[in-house]
């Protein structure tokens, strides 16, 4: 998934969305703020990638 990544006051607004879970958070951080690739998120977590991208898709509803 290679997601453009929001300015940065859009991230700023993305990532205080008090409807985020912890572990959306931690994604978020991870790949936005830290550029990590899913697949060093998915590590870093120690999740699917696919679990991954259904964060990042989570998170995009809930801040669209």
């Amino acid at each position: 998934m290679c997601a453009k990544k929001p300015p940065p006051a859009e991230l700023a607004r993305m990532r205080n969305n008090p409807w985020l879970s912890r572990r959306e958070k931690q994604v978020f951080d991870l790949y936005y703020v830290d550029n990590l690739t899913s697949y060093d998120v998915a590590a870093e977590l120690d999740i699917s990638r696919r679990t991954v991208f259904n964060d990042l898709a989570s998170i995009k509803s809930k801040t669209t």
